[in-house]
């Protein structure tokens, strides 16, 4: 049976639990990039030059007996002049890879990649978005829970295509919640609907105006 929708309007709540949540969430992900990206960049970089040096000594081995007799000089060479440059190389490349971990990501991006990790696809309409949809990326993905669907809109509420400023619960019923989007003077602006599965955990998002 479905419950009574509460009339009381959502002023959101002082208690920053969700929203401390949802910053260190952000956090750990870009940590995660950014180290991610350091690794790939350093082996990337190590194997393009272990290649090149290996074929270096390779091609010298097939020049004949006169290239044998003075390998081992040039192959030592070769062998300074190379750690020099995989080492302005590597320096490089961690500096590139810092300036990309400097990059501060937008609330956008805490939404999508922090709090949802990955798993919803986003509608975009304007460069603000229209709604998410779960999506299993990999085996055993799941649909997450979002308890605090309210204070969930409200501080996520600048990459939504309704600009509002306060939250009514309008419905709630088995596999679905719809929020009142209100302006502050209580203006009605739209529907946030929460499509949900039988455990309760977000299947979609849909913002309609």
């Amino acid at each position: 049976m479905s419950k009574q929708p509460e009339n009381k309007v959502l002023e959101f709540p002082q208690n920053k639990s969700l929203r401390k949540r949802l910053m260190d969430r952000g956090q750990d992900q870009k940590a995660v990039l950014g180290l991610s990206i350091v690794s790939v960049l350093v082996m990337t970089v190590f194997l393009n030059e272990w290649i090149v040096k290996s074929q270096h000594s390779v091609d010298m081995i097939t020049e004949g007996n006169r290239g044998i007799a003075s390998f081992d000089d040039r192959d030592a060479v070769e062998g300074i002049k190379w750690e020099h440059e995989l080492a302005q190389k590597l320096s490089e490349e961690k500096e590139s890879a810092k300036s990309l971990m400097a990059v501060k990501p937008t609330l956008k991006d805490e939404l999508v990649f922090g709090f949802l990790e990955g798993k919803y696809r986003t509608r975009l309409v304007n460069a603000k978005i229209e709604g998410f949809d779960f999506t299993e990326n990999q085996a055993g993905d799941q649909p997450l829970v979002i308890k605090e669907k309210a204070e969930f809109l409200k501080i996520f509420k600048s990459v939504f295509t309704v600009g509002y400023s306060k939250v009514q619960l309008e419905k709630r019923e088995s596999g679905q919640e719809v929020y009142k989007l209100l302006s502050s003077a209580n203006k009605d602006l739209g529907q946030a609907r929460f499509q949900l599965d039988e455990q309760g955990r977000v299947l979609s998002l849909k913002i309609v105006q």
